[in-house]
């Protein structure tokens, strides 16, 4: 809990233009940097800039982004050993993962952090929307401002699968899992999605019974389909039951969205944010009278949730798409119309709570195909949002008309 009298400040390191580091490569993204009475929060934003892709392209691209990943996050006061999270976007999954883990790992080792102390880290195949560029990333790191502010942990479930931290931020207890699939105790991943899909949502409540963390704590989900035409349906199907079943109530945040999974076979995989002591904040449904509640239309996840503190509240934004009040598809085969209406949902959910564009921390844009990426960026910059630290990829959206979905964190000053 913050001190009295201590306002939260939002400062924002930029590197729009190209950024060379070191002689090595070029990079471009943004970092973010959260400052309140216990901690600076860092959210950064890493892309590498690439003439083309090569036999070799993503394991050169790895090493750049960590080389400019450490001088941004210096940049805002941190480094790599106070980095908690991580997602990493890939054109090419299976064959640049360990060329990217070297990196990775190479980067962590130099800074003396490894094993259970490297952070929790999301991959996904939802190759960048620029050209020639194999892999993105995004980080999430805190610098504590004395001593006992702040204390992360990482967490080993019993099942193999699943990496989580515990971030202790001042009284603010969170945790943090990626990368839970749904396999059965064998380590082998069922054939039907729907065991998948069941498996998935039990290992994760598994993982927080082990912390005596009910699912009701559970505020946010990112649920990865690797074939999100075929197995929507029945994810709803699943995540409706596993709810009913846990007494879920108040429903989290969620993004829904293609993305190839590792390892292979593996059909779907979960991420969650949850706060382990609810009470100490004060926890806000979003909505907006654009959109409708998806639970109308049989999808179990909230528009979004506002998470406020003593000192910062963090707005946490489902993904939306160009939905309307009745949840009804709109502008079918007009992009620009639904990168338009998939912008006023988004506004529209950040207006009621003194929140705007300039407030994003951390964003993705999800595009059904590469090319829609020029007139995306020229749509943010009409709209002034040209400058958010936004990863645009290209991903399946939840319904095959729907041509893009953006999700988004923004955080606010609470304090006085």
């Amino acid at each position: 809990m913050g001190e009295k009298g201590t306002m939260t400040r939002l400062t924002t390191v930029r590197h729009h233009r190209p950024m060379r580091t070191q002689g090595r490569g070029i990079c471009d993204g943004e970092a973010t940097a959260l400052t309140t009475s216990n901690a600076t929060e860092v959210f950064v934003r890493c892309a590498p800039i690439a003439s083309g892709t090569s036999k070799h392209g993503c394991r050169a691209q790895s090493r750049v982004i960590y080389e400019s990943l450490g001088q941004m996050l210096h940049q805002a006061g941190a480094d790599l050993g106070h980095v908690v999270i991580e997602k990493a976007f890939f054109r090419h999954l299976s064959a640049d993962f360990e060329g990217f883990q070297q990196a990775r790992t190479e980067a962590y080792r130099r800074r003396g952090v490894a094993g259970g102390d490297m952070p929790a880290t999301t991959y996904l195949q939802q190759p960048p929307c620029r050209q020639g560029q194999d892999v993105e990333l995004q980080a999430y790191a805190v610098v504590p401002h004395s001593p006992g502010g702040v204390e992360v942990r990482g967490v080993s479930p019993s099942r193999e699968h699943g990496t989580a931290k515990l971030l202790r931020i001042g009284e603010a207890q969170q945790l943090y899992v990626a990368n839970v699939p749904g396999y059965r105790d064998n380590g082998q991943p069922p054939d039907c999605f729907r065991a998948q899909s069941d498996g998935m949502f039990e290992t994760a409540a598994q993982i927080l019974r082990e912390l005596d963390v009910p699912f009701q704590n559970v505020l946010r989900t990112w649920i990865y389909l690797e074939d999100i035409d075929r197995d929507y349906v029945e994810l709803n199907a699943s995540r409706n039951e596993f709810f009913l079943r846990e007494g879920v109530e108040r429903l989290p945040a969620s993004t829904g969205i293609g993305g190839g999974l590792r390892p292979m076979g593996n059909r779907c995989s979960l991420d969650l944010y949850a706060l382990l002591n609810p009470e100490i904040a004060q926890i806000e449904v979003m909505q907006t009278p654009t959109l409708n509640e998806a639970h109308e239309y049989g999808s179990a996840f909230s528009r979004g949730m506002k998470v406020a503190f003593p000192e910062q509240a963090y707005l946490f934004i489902s993904g939306t798409a160009s939905v309307d009040e009745e949840g009804t598809t709109v502008h079918l085969d007009d992009v620009r119309g639904q990168m338009e209406r998939m912008l006023l949902n988004i506004e529209q959910l950040l207006r009621p709570h003194g929140a705007h564009w300039a407030d994003l921390t951390q964003a993705v844009t999800f595009l059904k195909s590469a090319e829609y990426l020029d007139l995306f960026r020229k749509i943010c910059a009409e709209q002034g949002l040209g400058q958010a630290p936004n990863t645009i990829v290209q991903a399946d959206v939840c319904r095959p008309e729907l041509l893009c979905e953006m999700e988004a964190i923004a955080v606010l000053a609470t304090g006085e």
